[in-house]
Formats: C-alpha cells, sequence, structure tokens
C-alpha cells in the first residue's frame, strides 16, 4: 500500500505542476488515466488476493450451512437407531435381563461407546444391523461436528484477513482515483472559466454593436434635404443615400464542459469510471451455494459507473440480492447488468445513454458485504444466457 500510495503522491506532485489556467487538456486527462491504471496494476496481487479470500469465504459460509443441516439430520438417525435399542431394552427388562448395558451405552463418553456397543450386543443378542446403523450415526455425527468446528475456526481467520485486505486495496484506489479526479475537476474549472469568458466576450461585442447602431440612427436623422420652389414644374427626384455601419459577424464555436470522467479510447467505455481491480471470477463460489456469473470490479464507494455502450436503460431495479441494479441494451442487442449500486445517476427506465455516460455509483447495496463495495457486472450477448464479462471487461478497461 506505501509503494502505490508513494506513486500517487509522484503523480499529484506532477498534476499541481501543472499551469492552473486554461492549460489541463484532454490529453492530459489520458496521461493522467494511464498513471492511475499502473497504479492499480501495483494492486493487481492484494486485488488478486482479495477476489479469492471472498469466495473461499462464501464457500465456507456455503459448506457451515450445509454442515449443520446434516448434523440435524445425523441427530435425528441417530435418535431413531437409540429409539430401537429402547425397544431392545424392554424386551431385556421383560426378559429379567438387566438393562444395564442400555443405560451404559446412552451415558457412555466417546472412548466408551464403542465398547458399549460390543457389550450389548454380546449380552443381549442385539441385532447386528442396529448396532452397525447406530455406530454409522454416531461416527458421522462426530465427523461432521469436527468439521463444523474447523469450518467455523478457518472462517473466522479468513474474514479477519479478508477485511484488512480490503481495506489496503481500497485505500490504494482511493490514492489512485483521488489524483485522477483532481485533474478532471481542474479540467472542469478551467472550462467553466472559458466558458464565463466567452459568454463576456459576447456581451461586450452586443454591447458594442448597439452604440454603433444607435450612432447610425443619429447621423441619419441629421442628413439635409433640399426643396424647389412650387413654381418649378420640372422637379427632381431626390436622392436618399444611407449610410449602413460596417458589421462584422463573429461565429463562436460552442463549448462543452467536461462534468465526468471521459470515456477511453476505443470500442466501448470501462464500467468502472475510475481506479478499479478485478480478477477474472467467472463460477467462483457464491452465496448459497450458487457460482459466480459475473465479473466483481472493486472500486472506491462513489466511484462513478459509465453505460459500457451506447444504448438505453432497460430495467432499474433493487432486489435482496443485487440491491440497486440497472439493464442497459445495447444498439446491438446485447444487455449489461449492473449491481450493487450505492445509488443512481439521473437516468430513468427507457432514456438514451451514450457510451461512458454516468449511470450510477459504486456501493455495497443487496447483499454484497458493506467493506466491500463493487460492482457485480453481467455480460449478456443478444439479451440470452450471460457468459464470462472478464475479456471484454478487460480489453476495454485494460
Amino acid at each position: 500500500m506505501r509503494r502505490v500510495s508513494r506513486m500517487a503522491a509522484g503523480v499529484l506532485v506532477l498534476s499541481v505542476a501543472l499551469p492552473a489556467v486554461a492549460q489541463v487538456t484532454d490529453d492530459d486527462i489520458d496521461r493522467a488515466r494511464s498513471e492511475v491504471n499502473e497504479m492499480v496494476a501495483e494492486s493487481q496481487e492484494l486485488g488478486d488476493q482479495v477476489q479469492a479470500a471472498y469466495a473461499r469465504q462464501l464457500e465456507l459460509e456455503h459448506e457451515i450451512g450445509t454442515l449443520e443441516q446434516s448434523i440435524d439430520y445425523a441427530r435425528l438417525q441417530l435418535a431413531d437407531a437409540e429409539q430401537r435399542l429402547e425397544e431392545v431394552a424392554v424386551e431385556l427388562y421383560m426378559g429379567s435381563t438387566s438393562v444395564a448395558p442400555i443405560a451404559l451405552l446412552f451415558n457412555a463418553t466417546d472412548d466408551e461407546y464403542e465398547a458399549s456397543l460390543e457389550y450389548l450386543r454380546e449380552v443381549s443378542g442385539t441385532e447386528d444391523e442396529v448396532i452397525d446403523q447406530l455406530r454409522a450415526f454416531r461416527s458421522e455425527l462426530d465427523r461432521q461436528t469436527s468439521r463444523l468446528a474447523d469450518a467455523a475456526a478457518e472462517q473466522e481467520v479468513v474474514s479477519a484477513e479478508l477485511e484488512l485486505l480490503v481495506t489496503d486495496l481500497t485505500e490504494d484506489l482511493a490514492a489512485a482515483q483521488l489524483v485522477y479526479d483532481q485533474l478532471v475537476e481542474q479540467q472542469r474549472q478551467e472550462e467553466e472559466e472559458r466558458r464565463r469568458q466567452e459568454e463576456e466576450r459576447r456581451r461586450q461585442e452586443e454591447e458594442a454593436r448597439r452604440r454603433a447602431e444607435e450612432e447610425a440612427r443619429r447621423a441619419t436623422s441629421t442628413t439635409t434635404t433640399t426643396t424647389l420652389p412650387p413654381s418649378t414644374t420640372t422637379s427632381t427626384p431626390g436622392a436618399t443615400t444611407t449610410t449602413d455601419p460596417d458589421s462584422t459577424t463573429t461565429t463562436i464555436s460552442a463549448t462543452t464542459t467536461t462534468t465526468a470522467p471521459p470515456p477511453p479510447s476505443g470500442n466501448g467505455a470501462c464500467p468502472v469510471a475510475g481506479a478499479v481491480s478485478f480478477s477474472d471470477t467467472w463460477g467462483a463460489p457464491r452465496s448459497g451455494g450458487r457460482t459466480h456469473e459475473g465479473v466483481d470490479m472493486i472500486a472506491a464507494r462513489g466511484t462513478p459507473l459509465a453505460a459500457i455502450y451506447d444504448g438505453r436503460i432497460r430495467r432499474i431495479s433493487t432486489g435482496t440480492l443485487g440491491g440497486k441494479s440497472l439493464w442497459i441494451r445495447a444498439d446491438n442487442g446485447d444487455e449489461f447488468y449492473y449491481a450493487h449500486l450505492d445509488d443512481y445517476a439521473n437516468i430513468s427506465v427507457g432514456q438514451r445513454v451514450s457510451e461512458g455516460e454516468i449511470v450510477g455509483y459504486n456501493g455495497s447495496t443487496g447483499n454484497a458485504p458493506s467493506w466491500l463495495p463493487h460492482l457485480h457486472f453481467e455480460f449478456h450477448p443478444g439479451g440470452g444466457a450471460a457468459v464470462n464479462p472478464y475479456p471484454l471487461v478487460k480489453s476495454i478497461c485494460g
């Protein structure tokens, strides 16, 4: 983390050294994006560890749930087998045979259990099937109980390590994003200043034009005309000379203000418009025993999320799994699912969005851990089943 922070500080010094007025260009922003990508690449190993630890935690969570259910079932089986032995005990009692072996069995410690079973078999003639079932059920219960304890202990360790890894990773990503955001904000302020200056220049030109027109009107009103006497039958048509002031028309090209990070050059915009870490986690374990059908793109909370291609917002929804989520249908019919958003941008269903346009902000709504803000991103070619989005995202985001 300290290495990445030092790199971020170096880029920050570079950005501060740039001229403060009207100097940050799109090329500067592109260079800053490249620097951010390099800084994120330094954290990729850490990001991979986070993804692996997260998958392991979810795998353990599912295993623990399954073990708990199996243990409950094993206990029921064991109780059923013991009920059958109680019936044997009744028969022994009715036959005036001591029921001490039964009491010994039910109160036996783990070490005494096997010996009690053998003793019961010898003195009572209990069926081998009942004894064998009881032995198998008890053995499986012991095995599952032991594994449950081990899994719970491992989960505790993995969870603690995971939270530390996520903290380091998000700090690295936030440091990298800060550099980029500062340059983008500086460019936005410069665009605002250029627009203000342009509006002032136009106002001054309009004021000068009005003054010139007023002076021309005054000059026209002072023009002297001569009238011939009434006896004169010959009239000379009056000649009127109108002098218009020279006018100059200046065409000013419109100025576009960039209020969001520009999309990278090439075909498609990275769904996370900022510093991001992701790995190929297609098919990795997920909660409830599911497998992963997307790519988890880890970024600082609130990082802008962008439309990957030109298209329309097909759906906006909120659920227990995906939290705040949305679907984008690209112009070619492909669909993309964005989940766990912290919030939406100014969007609505049916709205057209352009490649790189901000549609939301990164978060952890739904079933995502609060300490792991990330975008769950899915790719559905032609609107069909999901396919691994990692190759597509990697080709765009780098």
